[in-house]
């Protein structure tokens, strides 16, 4: 029989388990060997650097499709790239972690400009993949004033059964200098 108990003790394992997920992609992101591409698309990517994945192409249209999107204000197109699951959690300050229904509903935000600078694939686990994106923005929330100009997540996608990828789980961090791999 399933009970409550049950229910629990599967989501504390599920929980679990993303939390090494995140922990492995960042040990990763800092022990990983990686090369040096220069993008050719006139400078949205400048210093990328990836692994060869077979994902990358489509997880990088992803983020460009989730920057166009806060930047056109359109939450819709941003909801239907978060899984309904989605966590974001900000490794700076100490707010908690913000649900897909927060995220949506906050109030205030603007973006005049997001790009995406730097993208690499750091594992691939199945339909589980773990990636780093850093941004370059322009951006402000209502009360607070201009929030700094750049940011670093790692972010997890899953491909859902119809081939479609939506963002897991987000752990992100502002920076006042453009982030560099390096």
């Amino acid at each position: 029989m399933y009970t409550l108990e049950n229910s629990s003790t599967v989501l504390r394992h599920f929980a679990q388990q993303i939390g090494l997920l995140l922990t492995f992609g960042l040990a990763i992101s800092c022990t990983g060997q990686k090369k040096d591409t220069t993008s050719e698309t006139g400078g949205a990517m400048e210093n990328a650097v990836e692994q060869e994945s077979k994902f990358t192409d489509e997880l990088m249209a992803q983020e460009k499709k989730w920057a166009s999107a806060l930047v056109g204000n359109d939450m819709k197109t941003v909801a239907a790239l978060m899984h309904r699951d989605f966590r974001l959690k900000r490794v700076y300050g100490d707010a908690l972690p913000i649900s897909k229904e927060m995220y949506l509903g906050m109030p205030g935000m603007s973006a005049e400009k997001m790009d995406v600078t730097h993208f690499e694939i750091l594992e691939e686990l199945g339909d589980i993949v773990i990636a780093k994106t850093a941004m370059s923005m322009d951006w402000q929330q209502e009360g607070v004033g201009k929030l700094p100009p750049y940011s670093v997540s790692i972010d997890i996608w899953q491909r859902n059964a119809d081939g479609s990828w939506q963002v897991l789980s987000r752990v992100s961090q502002i920076l006042d200098e453009p982030y560099s791999s390096k």
